[in-house]
């Protein structure tokens, strides 16, 4: 009994020693883990090692490491280059799945915790197993599909919309290949779901089986009534009628809007501005107050206003969803507002750089201050004005009388007062200028949320032709600080620019 009594008070001993070794372990451990690199790609077979460089206060180490890949050292103290490398990706001598993992770098704490994706190619195919059309939106994300027939139903500036034998299920491609509609294609790709829920395919592969098959669509459920709740899972073959603003179907009495998205020049939609139109197309997804449609189908139901310049900014989604812009403005104040000079689309082409290729001058002092909200501007910062002018505007009738609308309000800063900021718009014929009158707000502070403004002016008597241009700016232009040295605050928001003719 003795000898036992003794035997365990050893093991006690022991089991405390150890938990308080792994206490003075996790106690040098860093506060602070970084890595150079959060992400490496590896060859299928004889890649090259990698390095990066781990970041830390202190002593790191790492967690669980896959078979595939090894780190070299796995442990160390302070700021240390490591050698990453991976195994061959191989089966039976010939390329696997390609494959992917996190490695993690840590400290002492869940926020000293640094990941970095290995990923190492392979055969992306092997395996691969075949689908129909309307078992692809319920695969999980990044599933590897064959689709031995589909039908190409539309065609977008992305590729393609496809549909099964029944019309039940439709499905966005994205593809380089040129296809038609009327087309049967077989497609290799990956199932992916948007930003708005909703499946699609990124293809690597699409082959025309044939060509000039018929479509013969059901008939399209009708949502003109019900676009302030419709809502869907799926890409529904809809119908809407509304007046045609750019790309924006306005609906009278409705407060959200349509968004036509991705439209094929052979739609023929920049003709129609100003026209009652009814469009034929696929449920692209909400995002209140914008129901998108890629469409299919155009009916023009007649002119309702002449338009001669409109501007909705939706064109600037693929920078606004790619930057995480948000929507200030519907935010009451708050949104994320990432400048137009850093937003960048999938080809690296800033959003400052698309406006300016599209014949809109950046107007600004005393540098960068406009930024990109989805899907608009916002101008200005403390002791910084901005706005901007419009490209040039062409074919607007001698005499013409005109009418300059656009929605517009004022920033709302986080003591919940609004910028004074005024709103004036210069008329700019070669050296004459003509500058309007100012249009102000009457929100008053902490107690008015913030909401949009419609402004609303007729351009009576003022040449407008295509050496016009049109400028919009904030007042207190070129000013850093008021006469009482204080800081000026002229922060505004744009959006839905348009040049009609006066009724």
């Amino acid at each position: 009994m003795k000898l036992f009594h003794y035997l365990s008070a050893i093991l006690l001993i022991g089991v405390v020693c150890i938990m308080e070794g792994c206490d003075d372990n996790e106690n040098t451990l860093s506060k602070a883990v970084l890595t150079s690199a959060s992400a490496l790609h590896f060859e299928t077979a004889d890649a090259a090692d990698q390095m990066i460089t781990v970041y830390a206060d202190a002593d790191w180490i790492m967690e669980d490491i896959p078979a595939w890949i090894q780190v070299s050292p796995s442990a160390g103290t302070g700021t240390m280059d490591v050698i990453i490398s991976t195994t061959d990706n191989l089966r039976d001598g010939t390329p696997d799945n390609p494959r992917k993992a996190s490695i993690i770098f840590r400290g002492n704490t869940q926020a000293s915790r640094a990941s970095v994706l290995i990923s190492q190619e392979g055969d992306k195919y092997r395996d691969c197993q075949e689908y129909s059309v309307n078992q692809l939106p319920a695969l999980t994300d990044e599933t590897v599909v064959s689709v031995k027939e589909a039908l190409v139903v539309a065609v977008t500036t992305s590729g393609c919309i496809i549909t099964d034998n029944q019309y039940h299920t439709n499905i966005l491609l994205q593809t380089t290949e040129k296809v038609e509609i009327g087309d049967k294609v077989s497609v290799k790709g990956s199932k992916l779901t948007d930003a708005r829920k909703l499946p699609y395919l990124s293809c690597d592969e699409v082959s025309v089986i044939s060509k000039g098959n018929a479509v013969n669509r059901p008939e399209p459920s009708d949502i003109t009534s019900e676009i302030d709740t419709y809502t869907s899972d799926s890409r529904d073959w809809i119908t809407v009628s509304g007046i045609l603003d750019g790309t924006t179907l306005t609906v009278e009495g409705a407060k959200n809007q349509i968004s036509i998205i991705e439209a094929s020049t052979s739609l023929g939609l920049e003709i129609l501005n100003g026209h009652l139109i009814r469009i034929n197309g696929y449920y692209s997804g909400t995002a209140t107050p914008v129901v998108r449609i890629t469409a299919a189908e155009v009916i023009d139901l007649g002119v309702i206003e002449e338009i001669y310049f409109s501007e909705d900014f939706e064109w600037l989604n693929p920078w606004s969803v790619s930057s995480q812009a948000g929507q200030t403005v519907e935010g009451d104040g708050n949104g994320n507002a990432p400048q137009i000079y850093t937003a960048k689309n999938e080809l690296g082409i800033t959003a400052a750089e698309a406006l300016t290729q599209r014949g809109y001058v950046l107007e600004q002092t005393p540098g960068n201050a406009i930024y990109l909200q989805q899907n608009y501007l916002k101008f200005g910062k403390t002791d910084y004005q901005a706005g901007i002018t419009l490209p040039a505007i062409d074919g607007i009738p001698e005499n013409t009388a005109l009418l300059l609308s656009f929605d517009w309000a004022p920033m709302v800063g986080g003591t919940r007062k609004f910028d004074p900021v005024q709103i004036i718009v210069y008329i700019i014929n070669g050296e004459q200028v003509t500058e309007l009158d100012p249009i102000g707000h009457h929100f008053v502070d902490t107690q008015d949320p913030l909401t949009w403004l419609h402004a609303d002016i007729r351009l009576d008597g003022i040449l407008i032709n295509k050496d016009t241009r049109i400028s919009i700016k904030s007042d207190a232009w070129g000013e850093n600080k008021n006469s009482t040295g204080s800081s000026v605050y002229r922060r505004w928001f744009i959006d839905n620019i348009k040049l009609t003719k006066a009724k």
